[in-house]
């Protein structure tokens, strides 16, 4: 690793004017070997995650599968929610777990500008989200055409609600974040008990950085952390499978490894190869930029060179 290149960080983000990152930390081999903090940020501090709650939703998934409280990833979603087998509209039958993991469930979506979202405001002030989604029209047959929408993970969210009896927090909380000794707010939730995590002015889920690295470590590690087994290699293996060529199960796939995302800045990136980590951590606004740079330009050639 060459220290040297990472000294640059501070002038790096100077030169691109990179005033809202909080913090960048590196894992090399399983440890800590860099981090730097901004704008009063320190290794405790909390920052919003925004959609990489989605990537680990994936994980709560997968920790269902693996202890039987989902039958399968195949597994209609009318199953689990009535809702969607009341013949609405004939496609909702064909829509499976997958299809919402893969963000093909077909459910029309516009997502207007940033995150001023008619479609979430009008779901947000909904009393039953799963009845008003339903409702929503299907623009294609599941499994046909891949778009990124937040519909489909409240619908994860839902099923794993139903398929438990309990909140999908209560489910990341007890199997995800207390082996990762990870200590978060409880996940909002609506007035039908759907947990969300990505709607503004919530602090209670925030995360640290080093909290977003063990994310990282569990990927990296085929779902084992700290000798512990917390999600099957084989769910592992097939949230990183492409489900076209970008994604896998709500996480995104890089051209050597594979991250998880959220608005603003937030960044998970994992180089198996390198066997790396680098998390980045930004304050979020309207205006927001993305960061995949000092991934790419700054901290990956580190290793390498």
């Amino acid at each position: 690793m060459d220290r040297q290149v990472l000294m640059q960080l501070d002038d790096y983000l100077k030169q691109h004017r990179y005033r809202l990152v909080n913090c960048v930390l590196v894992v090399r081999n399983g440890k800590i070997v860099w981090e730097s903090y901004y704008n009063r940020y320190h290794a405790d501090s909390r920052n919003p995650i925004k959609s990489i709650w989605k990537s680990i939703m994936a994980l709560t998934t997968g920790i269902c599968l693996d202890r039987g409280l989902i039958g399968s990833l195949d597994d209609p979603v009318s199953l689990y929610l009535p809702a969607f087998g009341r013949s609405i509209h004939p496609y909702h039958k064909l829509m499976t777990i997958r299809h919402l993991l893969t963000m093909t469930s077909g459910i029309y979506w516009n997502g207007g500008v940033h995150y001023h979202c008619p479609m979430m405001t009008q779901l947000l002030r909904s009393k039953d989200w799963v009845e008003h989604l339903a409702d929503v029209q299907m623009a294609s047959v599941p499994g046909m055409s891949f778009q990124y929408k937040e519909f489909d993970v409240v619908l994860l969210s839902a099923v794993i609600s139903r398929a438990t009896g309990a909140p999908a927090y209560e489910i990341a909380r007890q199997y995800l974040y207390e082996p990762l000794q990870i200590q978060s707010g409880r996940w909002p939730e609506s007035s039908c008990g759907i947990s969300y995590n990505v709607m503004k002015g919530e602090v209670q889920s925030d995360l640290s950085a080093r909290d977003l690295a063990k994310f990282g470590l569990l990927m990296h590690g085929n779902g084992i952390f700290d000798g512990q087994t917390i999600i099957s290699p084989e769910f592992i293996r097939e949230i990183t499978a492409p489900s076209n060529p970008n994604y896998g199960f709500l996480w995104v796939l890089l051209r050597d490894g594979y991250g998880a995302r959220g608005y603003g800045g937030q960044e998970i990136n994992v180089v198996p190869e390198l066997d790396l980590i680098t998390v980045i951590q930004a304050t979020p606004t309207d205006s927001s930029k993305s960061y995949g740079d000092i991934h790419e330009q700054l901290l990956k050639p580190s290793i390498i060179s």
